[in-house]
């Protein structure tokens, strides 16, 4: 049976940690996987080791000093004679395509997970890339931007959503709660967030607000939060457990980001049939169709993204229906399905 090596820098609660699990399960049957945690120290869930699927695979958790890991990733790759690496994210990225060859590794995948990435990234993803057999992007957006940068040989394969639930229909209700499930970090703009909810507040007091995450900013959010007068409006939850529960018990989902590549926490707001209101980052305007699904606009637009909370807090029918059809969209285009034929049909080339 072949080998296939997934490396990612740690395994906490991040998109990239979870499509490389999923892509763990897609592979599983198929070929024996190795999964190299670089910096397990930094971020170990076992809840995401728990949606693990497959038996066929071992993981990796690396230490020490940095050359001890780099050389642990040699020999790892070198004696399980593994015959293609997927990385995640840059560092691994850079160094993993360049060790993989020495390795032997005859496939190598970098990953880039967004459609943005600051200079200081990028040039070690180009060098990465000489040595790479091609990239593995999540979202079409990113394609022109990184081809103009000189990253060569990419293939979309977008994120999968695997186990998705029934269609849920939400009872009727007074207080109408809006949701926000992403890390406290600048790419995420919750000014222009905390903004919208404002605004709508003036106009509708039977709002709450829910923001689920963690990161640098919470600090600044919670400022933010007082300064805009919401302290009775918004509720923060720092890395909750059970986010699907929060997700049921919300009626619309928020996005405001300013980038994105294929955003799993709209793809997890769908699976909870919730309308979406987002910012057109990415590939956001795929995963959400303007007037159907929900609303998109442009980023940092606090108007036209308050405009559509104010319809859908007005509307439970519009709720209910732009839920269900963003809910049959995830369904079609995201599934578990798609995704593991995207990636056996890259290996058996």
């Amino acid at each position: 049976m072949k080998h296939v090596a997934i490396m990612i820098p740690t395994l906490g609660k991040g998109g990239a940690e979870k499509q490389g699990i999923q892509l763990l399960n897609a592979l599983g049957e198929k070929y024996r996987i190795q999964l190299i945690i670089t910096y397990p120290e930094v971020g170990y869930e076992p809840e995401l080791l728990s949606s693990i699927t497959s038996d066929n695979y071992e993981i990796y958790k690396l230490s020490g000093s940095t050359l001890r890991r780099l050389m642990s990733i040699y020999n790892i790759l070198r004696e399980g004679k593994t015959d293609a690496m997927f990385c995640y994210l840059t560092w691994p990225d850079f160094y993993g395509p360049i060790i993989g060859k020495l390795a032997g590794v005859a496939k190598i995948y970098q990953g880039i997970r967004s459609v943005y990435l600051p200079k200081s990234k990028l040039k070690y993803e180009l060098i990465g890339n000489k040595f790479a057999t091609g990239v593995i992007i999540n979202n079409y957006a990113g394609v022109e931007i990184f081809e103009k940068a000189g990253i060569k040989n990419m293939t979309v394969i977008p994120n999968c959503y695997p186990n998705i639930q029934d269609f849920y229909e939400r009872p009727k209700k007074d207080v109408i709660n809006i949701i926000t499930v992403a890390r406290f970090v600048e790419q995420k703009d919750y000014y222009t967030a905390l903004s919208v909810i404002a605004n709508v507040k003036k106009q509708v007091p039977n709002i709450k607000y829910w923001i689920l995450g963690h990161g640098e900013l919470e600090g600044q959010i919670r400022m933010w939060i007082s300064e805009l007068k919401l302290d009775e409006t918004v509720s923060v939850f720092i890395n909750p457990h059970g986010i699907l529960n929060y997700l049921k018990e919300a009626d619309i989902y928020l996005s405001t980001s300013l980038f994105e590549g294929t955003s799993n926490s709209i793809m997890e707001a769908m699976d909870a049939s919730l309308p979406v209101v987002t910012t057109n980052a990415g590939d956001n305007d795929r995963l959400v169709k303007d007037g159907l699904t929900g609303f998109c606009t442009v980023c940092g637009d606090v108007v036209n993204l308050s405009n559509a909370i104010m319809k859908l807090v007005s509307s439970y029918e519009m709720r209910i229906g732009m839920g269900q059809k963003g809910h049959e969209l995830l369904c079609e285009n995201y599934s578990f399905s798609k995704f593991k034929e995207n990636y056996l049909r890259l290996l058996a080339y």
